[in-house]
């Protein structure tokens, strides 16, 4: 179901009315618990959000390291499994690059962005 969701928000925020300016976090709360559940199945899906996509938004505000819910050496090794190539050598060039947080750094931010004190998901904070 989690994954239906965040199909079909890209597929909104692609399509020809995306609606309000404001209404833009939904996509990367479902990306967030893809990464949280951690299957690199979802790695393929999370790649082609970010890195082919014809939302700028996605392309700019899309973090990489959400693609990296498995684990970065089971998550690249996967894709290499699974003859996602391209995306092997993308991510793996990205991950030596050292550009943005470390995912555990980047996981804990995003924990405390999307989750108030109570622990609820905020998917439209007042």
């Amino acid at each position: 179901m989690l994954r239906e969701i965040f199909d079909l928000e890209r597929a909104w925020r692609e399509g020809p009315d995306p609606g309000e300016s404001d209404e833009y976090e939904q996509i990367y709360a479902a990306a967030f618990l893809l990464f949280l559940i951690g299957d690199p199945a979802d790695s393929p899906r999370l790649y082609e959000a970010k890195f082919r996509t014809g939302d700028m938004d996605l392309g700019i505000g899309f973090d990489t390291q959400a693609i990296f819910g498995a684990g970065r050496r089971e998550t690249l090794q996967w894709l290499l499994d699974n003859g996602y190539t391209d995306e092997h050598a993308h991510l793996s060039e990205w991950l030596s690059q050292g550009e943005g947080p470390k995912i555990e750094d980047w996981a804990t931010h995003v924990r405390q962005y999307f989750y108030s004190a109570t622990g609820v998901l905020l998917l439209d904070p007042l």
